[in-house]
């Protein structure tokens, strides 16, 4: 009969051992699995226990003194790299502004020098590190004595120090060939008659295969399709346990799949405190402190809804108007950005005092100013309300938790205070797991290796390449790379630990992939050497996919399987809504009556701009959602060259230059072009100072437009030589009995000066124009509406009407004087739009016309959604 991990530990159990296993979670679990179906039913709770709990019972007691711990030790590294130190092998002398960098490093040498001291191990030291291992071991032991501390590193077990109890015990060390350090601590001990060891059992003959996956994606999906099968043939979830040997990458789609496929799971390896709202809020809080209150940190920031903000709308206000005057940067001290551009007083004064808040928390030096200044910061600008996260989740109280260990850690090691104790604070959570305490109701993920010596009916164990499943102790990783491996005292049990995997009770699942986002993978050598791969098991059922018999039903097939009960969930709501046939869509149907009188003005007229007419032409449902809804797209993001502020520069360069010339002489083009150069150099400095926006933009705008704005030159000889500007940036309007039209035209030139009333409009453009001819259909009707609006505010003909590309250095008239046929095309295509505009509008047919051309690039589709598939 083939012995499994239960026949194995429960013999044990019945012999009277006290059983010894490799970690406290194979204790807890076995001791319970006895417990429920054992000989004897009943089991003491003290006769299993971990290995580093046996291990502890030969240690000594130190009354008087604290043990030192990961804290105590990163405190006393950053201490002495603060003082002269005379390390030259860890530390380079010559570079100490890195010294920071290194005090992780140093800090996790600690508790191994005690090993390192000995003779065979210091042989194998070049000289300086052997120095530098005696300047470190003799600081350390200095500060512990000092501080009444004592490292646990150093300590060595003997018999002496156990008491009786320990003593009249017998001992089964179960999984002996997974614990690493098991031979010396025997040795050490003088291996006593009443410890004994049980060998794993045989695992030969073993029917379990290692299946290989192309790609991480399919054998999670595989993994959870055969697990869905499980949950629907009755079985419970605490008879299914996963373990995942890469969670780095496993374990996120993970999750993610498994709430998609409706598999609960408890994953019993926690994930940095950083990675959830509460403990993200302090990271941003640092970077915004790091990047010197940059726009990206401060957005990142001031727009997360994972924060409990109380002035949401002030904050939005503040990052708009720093996009529309193009702040990049902020600092700690002296000239600001946000200071000197924002323009706005309140919002200034806001600025001022939340960086001063930052700035305090950054720069505190003891827990207590920095929970003082935190607590003032959440006072300021958080609602009252408590950190919500998921069910159990209390990641807040977790990383004040680690506020009072530092604080009692400072004390331990008698530092008053540290600098940037928000950054040590920040690098401590960063090491630190934070494992919610959830209920048991749901299948237990652990971790590699820790997975390997459980046992279930059902246990996978997913992504188990080569390099994820080693399992190697390195109790001397500060010996160089070249030192033989066993003179490193090094312990594989990766080929144990894989081993114990093998014998199960029930079934085992293991599987790895061989391609990922990292690059290819291998599958461990004991698989290969025993020819126990496979492609696929065909043995195992596994659950129709409910989202690729979703994709069949859309086709108009029959799916194969029935839906998740989250699935029938979404189904459910979506008919309730987005599949809804709602009498709000007026993307489909026209507006109410009552709505159409708040489309017009106190004098029921329709007001329309160039802008407005040409949404209304491509699709009078985006004119409603802008000019009724008011929606509209908010820019958070200042880019190195705005073209828009860049835009208005080079107009205000040319209304500058026309309005001082008036008349255009091309006998005084050299004298032009000097004008020109001295306005584009006064006007750089007066939207964006002496430095700005930043020195490459600024180089660039140079470079770019400088000398390319006086292509205009040459193209005012060609075309209007002899003419006068007669207004810039000139606003203009006219009223009849349905439309208040209104324009602002960049320039008018007066043909015949200096009384004739044959005009030109020109429309400057940064790049190249929107279109160069009129065919079939008017692309845009600025021009024609500009033409309207002269003739009736103005009493004058535009018998030009051109656009000007400052990129092509070209002037592109849409008609000229001998083009009436094209004019007279435009005023009736402008006629044409204006009466469709308004018998639209008078009737409330509002409705979307979708179109490839007309949906492009629209910010207004997830609210129309024509021109989008439901899923």
């Amino acid at each position: 009969m083939r012995e499994t991990k239960r026949t194995y530990t429960h013999s044990a159990f019945d012999e009277g051992y006290v059983c010894v296993f490799p970690t406290e979670v194979a204790a807890r679990r076995f001791l319970a699995d006895y417990a429920l179906t054992g000989k004897k039913r009943a089991i003491l709770s003290e006769q299993a226990i971990s290995f580093d709990l046996f291990r502890a019972q030969f240690l000594p007691k130190h009354e008087n003194e604290q043990p030192s711990n990961t804290l105590i030790r990163k405190l006393f590294t950053k201490s002495l790299l603060q003082s002269p130190h005379g390390l030259s092998y860890f530390i380079n002398p010559a570079f100490p502004e890195a010294n920071s960098r290194f005090s992780k490093y140093l800090a996790s040498l600690l508790p191994q020098l005690g090993q390192a001291l000995d003779e065979e191990v210091l042989a194998l030291m070049p000289r300086p590190m052997q120095q530098d291992v005696a300047i470190l071991y003799q600081a350390y032991t200095r500060f512990l004595a000092e501080n009444h501390l004592f490292e646990p590193g150093f300590e060595r077990p003997s018999l002496q120090f156990a008491d009786d109890a320990v003593l009249s015990r017998r001992y089964c060390i179960l999984f002996p060939d997974l614990i690493a350090g098991l031979d010396s601590l025997i040795e050490s001990l003088g291996s006593p008659s009443w410890i004994v060891r049980k060998p794993l059992p045989d695992c030969s003959g073993t029917r379990v295969r290692l299946e290989i996956f192309s790609n991480h994606v399919e054998e999670i999906h595989t993994t959870l399709r055969r697990i869905r099968h499980l949950l629907d043939e009755g079985v419970p979830t605490r008879d299914i346990l996963i373990g995942c040997a890469n969670p780095t990458t496993m374990l996120g789609l993970l999750e993610q799949q498994a709430w998609l496929y409706d598999i609960p799971l408890v994953i019993r390896q926690g994930k940095s405190p950083l990675l959830y709202p509460s403990g993200r809020f302090l990271s941003r809080l640092k970077e915004v402190y790091d990047e010197r209150f940059s726009l990206e940190s401060m957005k990142a920031l001031l727009l997360d809804i994972g924060f409990p903000w109380k002035e949401q709308d002030k904050q939005r206000k503040l990052l708009a108007v720093a996009v529309d005057r193009a702040v990049v940067q902020g600092s700690l001290w002296g000239s600001d950005q946000w200071v000197e551009q924002l323009h706005n007083g309140p919002l200034v004064q806001w600025y001022r005092q939340f960086k001063e808040s930052i700035v305090g928390l950054c720069t505190a030096k003891t827990i207590e100013e920095l929970r003082k200044k935190l607590n003032h910061f959440q006072d300021t600008y958080f609602i009252e309300t408590q950190w919500e996260g998921t069910s159990g989740e209390d990641v807040y109280s977790f990383c004040l938790d680690a506020m009072e260990s530092i604080k009692a850690a400072m004390a331990a090691a008698s530092i008053p205070s540290q600098p940037a104790i928000f950054s040590f604070l920040l690098d401590y959570l960063d090491t630190k797991l934070y494992v919610p305490q959830m209920g048991d109701e749901g299948i237990q993920v652990y971790p590699w290796p820790l997975t390997a010596a459980l046992d279930g009916p059902h246990h996978f164990i997913l992504s188990l390449d080569h390099t994820a499943s080693r399992c190697v102790d390195q109790p001397l990783a500060l010996l160089p790379q070249t030192v033989d491996v066993k003179e490193r005292r090094e312990e594989d049990t990766t080929e144990a630990t894989l081993r114990s995997t093998l014998l199960g009770e029930g079934e085992t699942y293991l599987s790895y992939h061989t391609s990922s986002y990292e690059g290819e993978a291998l599958p461990p050598t004991y698989f290969l050497e025993h020819d126990l791969l496979t492609a696929h098991r065909e043995d195992t059922a596994e659950a129709a996919d409910p989202f690729e018999g979703e994709n069949l039903l859309w086709r108009g097939g029959e799916p194969d399987g029935k839906a998740t009960a989250r699935q029938s969930q979404w189904f459910a709501l979506a008919l309730e809504t987005s599949l809804a046939d709602t009498r709000s869509d007026f993307a489909r149907k026209p507006i109410p009556r009552e709505w159409i009188p708040l489309l017009k003005d106190e004098e029921g007229l329709i007001h329309l701009s160039p802008t407005g007419l040409d949404l209304f032409v491509r699709c009078p449902y985006a004119w409603l959602c802008k000019y009724l809804f008011e929606v509209d797209q908010a820019e958070y993001q200042v880019l190195s060259v705005d073209h828009r502020l860049i835009g208005s520069f080079l107009h205000a360069v040319y209304e500058a230059f026309f309005s001082r010339i008036e008349y255009y002489s091309p006998m005084k083009k050299e004298e032009y072009r000097a004008l020109l150069l001295s306005l584009f150099d006064n006007k750089l400095v007066e939207f964006f100072g002496e430095g700005g926006p930043n020195p490459p933009s600024r180089a660039w705008i140079i470079h770019e437009f400088r000398v390319k704005c006086t292509a205009i030159l040459d193209e005012e000889e060609r075309l209007f030589a002899h003419t006068r500007s007669l207004f810039f940036e000139k606003k203009l309007a006219f009223v009849n009995e349905l439309f208040s039209l209104e324009g602002r035209i960049d320039r008018i030139i007066c043909l015949d000066p200096p009384e004739g009333k044959l005009y030109a409009v020109i429309d400057y453009k940064k790049g190249k124009a929107p279109f160069s001819k009129i065919k079939d259909k008017v692309p845009s009707f600025q021009l024609p509406l500009y033409r309207k609006l002269v003739r009736e505010d103005l009493g004058a003909e535009v018998v030009n009407a051109s656009y000007y590309s400052i990129k092509d250095g070209s002037y592109l008239p849409i008609w000229d004087r001998e083009d009436s046929a094209v004019m007279a095309f435009c005023d009736q295509a402008l006629e044409d739009a204006l009466i469709k505009m308004a018998q639209g509008i008078g009737e409330g047919h509002l409705e979307a016309t979708p179109s490839k051309e007309n949906c492009k690039g629209c910010i207004y589709r997830p609210i129309c959604r024509r021109r989008f598939a439901t899923e």
